[in-house]
């Protein structure tokens, strides 16, 4: 029986023209080596499965092709003992397994040795951000200032953990998640090489899970041709292996929960869980559903397969029935609810209550509202009171105006008296007195 070899290792890219989805990454690296202008030190960055050592073997395979084109010729004796195995003047290292300073010593001192054959000796240091401190500050001055016979070819998912006197010494190129359109492609031809049947919807569907990464794609494909007895695969073989439910049924459950039925909603999310799918994987596709009604609803484009175009015209419709506060408010139930399922040993539950708690908040009324209606009320209730206050201050007048016509005489207007009416005044009170100056 012959060794069955991967999907990921059968097609792994072997020159620049089989890499997908980093278009700009090799553009510079190929007019670099035509230019004769790349470094002596490479840094190759990004998430998971999506080049980053392919891309450091190609150019290493590269700058020791016997052939002056930047793309590996794969005939010369150089590019053949890539294919068999036998370089020896590329030194592969995983930094994960080899991180103490003395391993550093080791490559610095290899350094010093010129290649047995061809003009450059190649380092390729993958995860090289798991190197310790002391690591790292042994290998700066090599690569500051290496010999002209030496490249360093790096590899990291976590660029932040490297030392910036490092990073300052590297030339650095950020690899990018590779586009579900292009990965679908990809495994399309892939899947005729295989003579393998799959229709648009299930590359489709196997690209979107495997999240911008070739290796993760191809090893759901290698998974899901492995459950099917013929040479065809359809949707169902997909969400059976991922873990998928039906998109209506999570359409159903979204309508249900934005509906504040809480009955209905937990009814269908059990029914959904029966199917053996994953607590994690309905939260995350009812947070694409509600990334996609806040999209629709602020008027701006949905990011490329978020969802199928089917289903944004079933959230078209759903979107006229609530608002965009309620929206916001659903995502960060939601953000919380998938970390408390990972923490968790009953995710089930913890996704029920979240549910639960979801419709609930539903059914209450936007803070914007509240505010409104209350600004309402004090301004209706401003002007009641200010016409009552009006209206008692109208009363008193009347009644002042009451009293004073009930009365005969004209109202006395008080003047300011002098001294001489005074005297006056006092004379006709007491005619007799007498007065002494």
């Amino acid at each position: 029986m012959s060794v069955y070899i991967p999907l990921a290792t059968k097609y792994r890219p072997q020159r620049f023209a089989d890499v997908i989805g980093q278009d700009i990454t090799i553009k510079i690296i190929m007019n670099g080596m035509i230019k004769n202008r790349l470094g002596a030190a490479m840094l190759f960055s990004g998430t998971r499965g999506i080049g980053k050592t392919t891309i450091a073997r190609i150019v290493a395979k590269a700058f020791r092709c016997e052939h002056s084109t930047p793309e590996p010729c794969g005939k010369c004796e150089s590019c053949l003992s890539f294919a068999n195995g036998s370089q020896i003047d590329v030194i592969e290292i995983d930094a994960a397994s080899n991180t103490s300073v003395d391993d550093v010593r080791e490559i610095i001192e290899s350094c010093k040795y010129k290649p047995t054959s061809g003009k450059f000796k190649i380092f390729i240091i993958d995860e090289v951000h798991m190197l310790s401190n002391s690591a790292f500050n042994a290998l700066l001055k090599t690569l500051e200032e290496p010999p002209e016979h030496v490249k360093f070819l790096m590899a990291t998912t976590e660029t932040y953990k490297i030392p910036e006197t490092i990073l300052s010494r590297v030339l650095k190129f950020d690899l990018k998640r590779i586009d579900a359109n292009v990965l679908a492609q990809h495994l399309s031809s892939i899947c005729n090489q295989e003579n393998i049947t799959a229709g648009a919807d299930v590359l489709m569907e196997i690209a979107k899970a495997a999240d911008g990464s070739i290796r993760d794609s191809l090893s759901i494909l290698d998974q899901v041709i492995n459950v099917t007895d013929k040479n065809e695969i359809t949707i169902g073989d997909v969400r059976n292996i991922l873990g998928l439910s039906d998109e209506s049924d999570i359409i159903n459950l979204l309508k249900f929960i934005l509906s504040a039925d809480i009955k209905s909603s937990v009814k269908k999310f059990r029914e959904i869980l029966s199917g053996d799918i994953s607590c994690e994987k309905i939260a995350n596709t009812v947070l694409d559903y509600i990334y996609a009604l806040t999209c629709i609803k602020s008027d701006i484009e949905i990011a490329n397969n978020t969802v199928h175009d089917d289903i944004i015209e079933q959230l078209r419709d759903i979107s006229k029935k609530v608002s965009l506060p309620a929206l916001t408010r659903i995502w960060q139930m939601l953000l919380r609810g998938i970390e408390e399922i990972k923490m968790c040993d009953r995710p089930e539950i913890v996704l029920e209550m979240m549910l639960i708690r979801i419709a609930y908040a539903s059914a209450l009324p936007d803070l914007q509202d509240l505010i409104e209606e209350d600004c309402k009320n004090s301004e209706t209730t401003n002007q009641k009171s200010l016409i009552d206050k009006n209206d008692k201050k109208q009363n008193e007048i009347l009644s002042s105006e009451a009293v004073i016509s009930t009365t005969k005489e004209e109202p006395v207007i008080m003047k300011e008296k002098t001294s001489e009416s005074l005297l006056d005044e006092a004379l006709k009170m007491f005619p007799n007195a007498i007065l002494q100056s």
